[in-house]
């Protein structure tokens, strides 16, 4: 039976791991100090036992949706006032790359009206 790393079970990073238990007092300085040096040694893009990145279940289907009414990403991020690669960067590749769809073409009032929410 193997034996998991804790930063496995909680799904966070090595160095996230570090600085919580160092945070909560449960490491010493020298010992937080000398694991982010191990760390740092080490290639930062890999993790052991890294686990799958995350992915959004509803920006595809929105996607999904908004492919159907021909809007494409294009479109999307004009409405929005964004450029498209700011759109693409906010959505951190979680959609399928084969909803971009187009929508060259459609008449205006079959177009998805949108429109930005914004938090209080």
């Amino acid at each position: 039976m193997s034996q998991e790393l804790p930063a496995a079970i909680w799904k966070v990073s090595v160095a996230a791991l570090n600085r919580r238990l160092h945070d909560v007092g449960m490491t010493t300085d020298w010992h937080y100090r000398m694991t982010c040096i191990e760390l740092g040694k080490r290639d930062r893009t890999k993790e052991p036992n890294e686990i799958p990145r995350e992915t959004s279940q509803v920006l595809p289907k929105v996607f999904s949706k908004l492919y159907e009414e021909k809007v494409s990403r294009s479109d999307v991020a004009h409405s929005l006032s964004i450029p498209r690669a700011e759109l693409e960067q906010l959505m951190f590749g979680l959609t399928i790359t084969a909803i971009e769809g187009g929508g060259k073409g459609t008449s205006q009032a079959r177009r998805a009206q949108l429109r930005l929410v914004e938090a209080k």
